[in-house]
C-alpha cells in the first residue's frame, strides 16, 4: 500500500463507514492481525477504521496492556478522538501515533485532558487541522505532563498558536517538538524560540 508521509494512505475499500455486525467483523480482524503477541503493540496504520471503529476499540479488553498505538491514517476525527480519550482502555500507552485523522479543537481538546493518556510520553499528531484554536487548546489546557516528544507538522498553525506554545508551562518534560509546514511567519518563529517552552528544549523544529 502506498504511504504519505509517515503513515499508509486509505485502502480503496475503507471500512470507516461500516456498522453493525459487518464493523464488529472487520474490526475483530483488523486486531487479531494487528495486535502483538504480548499485547503491547497495535499497529493499524492506514487501517482506516474511523471513529465507528474506535466505538469497539475503546471497548476491547484484548487493548489493555497496549503500550504503542498506531492510529495513523485511521479517519477517526474529533469524534474517534474523544473515544479513544474517553477510555480506560488505553492507560497503558506511552507512545501515540494519530497522524492524519481529521482531528480538530474538539478533538485535542478531549485529547490533552484525558485522565486515561496520562503515561503518554510521545504524540504524533502531525498532519490534520488543529489550527490556532488547537495549538492554544494545547498550550493552555494540556494535562499530559510526561509528554517528552511531539509532532505538529502540517497542521495550519500561524503566528498565535507558535507564540502561545512556545511560552506554555503545560509540558514539564518536553524535549523534542516538531512544526514543520505550518502557518506561521518567519518573525513569530524566530520570536518563539526565545520562549520558556521552546528554548529549554533539545530538538525544535519551526
Amino acid at each position: 500500500m502506498p504511504s504519505i508521509g509517515h503513515f499508509k494512505i486509505y485502502a480503496p475499500v475503507e471500512p470507516c463507514n461500516y456498522t453493525g455486525e459487518k464493523l464488529k467483523e472487520v474490526v475483530d480482524k483488523v486486531v487479531c492481525g494487528h495486535l502483538t503477541g504480548n499485547g503491547r503493540e497495535l499497529n493499524l496504520d492506514g487501517c482506516c477504521i474511523g471513529s465507528n471503529g474506535m466505538t469497539l476499540l475503546a471497548e476491547d479488553e484484548r487493548l489493555a496492556k497496549v503500550k504503542r498505538l498506531n492510529l495513523g491514517g485511521n479517519k477517526i476525527r474529533d469524534a474517534g478522538a474523544r473515544l479513544l480519550a474517553g477510555s480506560a482502555i488505553f492507560s497503558r500507552v506511552q507512545w501515540l501515533e494519530l497522524g492524519g485523522n481529521e482531528i480538530g479543537p474538539q478533538g485535542i481538546q478531549a485529547l490533552v485532558t484525558s485522565p486515561h493518556l496520562q503515561k503518554v510520553k510521545t504524540l504524533n499528531l502531525y498532519l490534520n487541522r488543529l489550527g490556532d484554536e488547537g495549538a492554544l487548546v494545547l498550550a493552555r489546557e494540556n494535562q499530559l505532563s510526561r509528554i517528552e516528544e511531539m509532532d505538529l507538522a502540517q497542521n495550519e498553525i500561524g503566528d498565535p498558536g507558535v507564540r502561545a506554545l512556545s511560552q506554555s508551562d503545560k509540558f514539564p518534560n518536553l524535549v523534542a517538538l516538531y512544526m514543520d509546514n505550518n502557518f506561521a511567519s518567519q518573525e513569530a518563529r524566530e520570536e518563539a524560540r526565545a520562549g520558556r517552552n521552546f528554548r529549554k528544549l533539545q530538538s525544535l523544529n519551526l
